[in-house]
């Protein structure tokens, strides 16, 4: 009886052994290495511009505790009047990046569409899904380069279809991703004696390149838009509207707003999106809908986030919530209430919507299939929801001109 005991408990640990050191199917192959990839990078990350641990993305960016916390833009150069600029204002010498899908470069293109510079700057645009950046070399995935006329491309755990609809080549630099046009400008830098040749380990977007150094003169958006908005007047079409997204007198209230819209709504959504912890999540999604009812509070009153006239501060806003019913609800969690649901939000966004320039930036098909198509850990297959027709519904009239 002990013998045939014993017998019986060593074949159930062999088999007990086996099963947890079977290899895992497909799916879970995938899920795993993304995971291990994400943890590494997460504990080693360094600032930017810091050591050489490896590229990474948003989904990398997350604390001990489990919250997205968004790496600072490491070019920071200025366009500027002055007579002595590095990078004064011209036309025809600097190109902008962007990526209809990512709302900070989205803010860029609405910016340079409102005040009229579209043939003063030229745009170049990514397309929607992330691919391997150098494949055979390492796993990083990010923003390449399609023509429309390219074959569609699948995500990179090899799921769906997905055609180059929209998309603008680089025809400056010739780059088939953004990561090459870091590398190329932290080299050039490198060789100019004004740099350290280190082009960081993120390669984000929007991105403003200057064809006469060849090299990167900023990749922070709010840089990007201030420099927009006031540096290239000279170079505004004849005849568009002469929009201030950062006036003098309102300086002070858009600043105000930019700090907690920024932190708790801009930002918000990814923290909810990205976090690592029920704790996490849960901290995020409160101050995220407690300052959604801000907002709503403030747009009773007035038409604008500063006051009477368009700014910065709304274009900035304007940029998430465009994108809340469509992805964030689902995709990120942020499920309490839809924009939707708001009555003075969601006129707002008609309102913004229907401002020339700020409305003919927003491409929702690239909206929606970078978010669903590009991070495998949060939508393995690729599946793109049907709903809700959100653009639809922002060509609808509005009540804003009651202030």
């Amino acid at each position: 009886g002990n013998t045939l005991r014993h017998t019986i408990f060593f074949m159930l640990l062999l088999q007990s052994s086996i099963a947890h050191t079977r290899v895992p199917s497909l799916f879970g192959r995938a899920f795993a290495r993304t995971s291990v990839r994400t943890a590494a990078t997460t504990v080693n990350a360094p600032p930017a511009g810091g050591g050489d641990t490896g590229s990474r993305s948003a989904l990398d960016e997350t604390d001990k505790k489990g919250r997205f916390v968004r790496t600072p833009s490491l070019f920071r150069n200025f366009i500027t009047k002055d007579p002595e600029a590095r990078f004064p204002p011209a036309s025809d010498r600097y190109h902008l990046y962007i990526s209809y899908a990512c709302p900070w470069a989205n803010r860029c293109l609405a910016a340079l569409k409102m005040k009229g510079l579209d043939k003063a700057i030229g745009v170049s645009v990514v397309h929607p899904t992330w691919q391997q950046t150098k494949p055979g070399e390492d796993e990083h995935t990010g923003w390449v380069f399609k023509s429309e006329d390219d074959p569609p491309v699948s995500s990179s755990t090899g799921m769906g279809s997905f055609p180059a609809t929209g998309c603008i080549p680089d025809g400056i630099n010739n780059a088939k991703s953004i990561r090459e046009l870091y590398e190329k400008a932290a080299e050039a830098n490198l060789k100019a004696g004004k740099g350290n040749g280190d082009p960081g380990k993120k390669y984000s977007v929007p991105l403003l390149w200057d064809k006469k150094e060849g090299t990167i003169v900023n990749n922070e958006s709010e840089d990007i838009l201030r420099m927009l908005n006031r540096e290239f007047s000279d170079f505004e079409e004849p005849g568009s509207k002469k929009y201030d997204l950062y006036p003098d007198n309102l300086v002070n209230e858009i600043e105000s707003v930019n700090s907690w819209v920024y932190d708790n709504i801009n930002n918000g959504v990814y923290k909810c999106g990205f976090a690592k912890s029920q704790e996490a999540y849960d901290e995020a999604v409160e101050n995220l809908y407690k300052h959604l009812d801000k907002a709503e509070e403030i747009l009773s009153e007035q038409r604008y986030l500063a006051g009477s006239e368009i700014t910065e501060a709304d274009i900035r806003l304007f940029m998430t919530l465009v994108r809340f019913d469509e992805v964030y609800v689902v995709y990120f969690k942020c499920n309490i209430r839809p924009i939707s649901s708001y009555p003075n939000l969601l006129n707002y966004c008609r309102d913004l919507y229907q401002t020339p320039g700020l409305g003919e930036s927003i491409n929702m098909d690239h909206i929606k299939t970078h978010y669903y198509t590009s991070h495998p850990t949060l939508n393995h297959y690729a599946v793109i929801p049907a709903g809700p027709a959100v653009v639809d519904d922002l060509s609808k009239p509005h009540d804003r001109d009651r202030f």
